[in-house]
């Protein structure tokens, strides 16, 4: 009889422990935990904040020789390596965090040896105080066909390297989508590559086909702000 009394209690406690097991698995997400999430954040900011000195960050651009690559306001280059734009940032410091830890080739990754958060926190402000620059490219840029550059961007094998949505690869292509570098250094880039891309000239895809492909990277949509992820709150 005491047997049986003291069953029932431990097969409860069972139950309740597996739950929670459950329930800490729960919190971890594409093998990084829920507290490893948290200290990838600079120390007092949340996923969303903005919090850095703008001055500091600015140098640190320069210092670490950034502008060779994003033009010395971050407005994308133009030059041997055609990165793109990044001033005033479109997403917010969690994810900007993110693409400087896990960079992708061409641009080096930076540890938080390297670079600290806070430091990160800092060129992430000096970027969100610049200005948006007039789009000079604007009137150049045709409208192109997203539809069409969609089909085209599968049939020539950019998604190879630069996967689906132009999000980059792992290890091989970078970002392209959302917000592509301007159309006269983004069809440079295509005619002219200067990496291991291969090069594609007017008789693989016309300017129009171009066109319609930039059209494609431009009509993808943000991802979703790290701040509106739960799980990363």
């Amino acid at each position: 009889m005491m047997a049986q009394r003291l069953a029932h209690p431990l097969r409860v406690l069972g139950v309740v422990l597996v739950l929670a097991a459950t329930a800490m698995a729960g919190l971890s997400i594409f093998g990084h935990s829920y507290a490893s999430a948290q200290q990838t954040r600079p120390a007092g900011q949340g996923g969303n904040s903005a919090a850095g000195n703008a001055d500091n960050g600015k140098r640190v651009f320069s210092s670490e020789k950034c502008a060779t690559c994003h033009g010395d306001q971050g407005q994308g280059g133009a030059g041997a390596v055609v990165a793109p734009r990044i001033a005033p940032p479109r997403f917010d410091l969690g994810m900007f965090l993110d693409a400087v830890r896990n960079a992708k080739a061409p641009m080096p990754p930076y540890s938080a040896v390297a670079i600290s958060d806070a430091t990160v926190a800092d060129v992430y402000a000096y970027l969100k105080s610049v200005a948006p620059a007039a789009d000079a490219t604007a009137v150049a840029t045709p409208a192109g066909n997203a539809e069409n550059g969609a089909r085209l961007f599968t049939y020539a094998g950019c998604y190879e390297c630069h996967d689906r949505q132009g999000q980059g690869g792992t290890g091989t292509g970078p970002r392209l989508a959302p917000n592509p570098i301007a159309f006269s250094a983004f069809i440079h880039q295509c005619r002219q590559p200067s990496d291991e891309m291969p090069p594609y000239t007017s008789k693989v895809l016309s300017d129009t086909q171009i066109a319609d492909i930039y059209a494609f990277l431009r009509s993808v949509p943000q991802p979703p702000a790290a701040s509106s992820i739960p799980l990363l709150q």
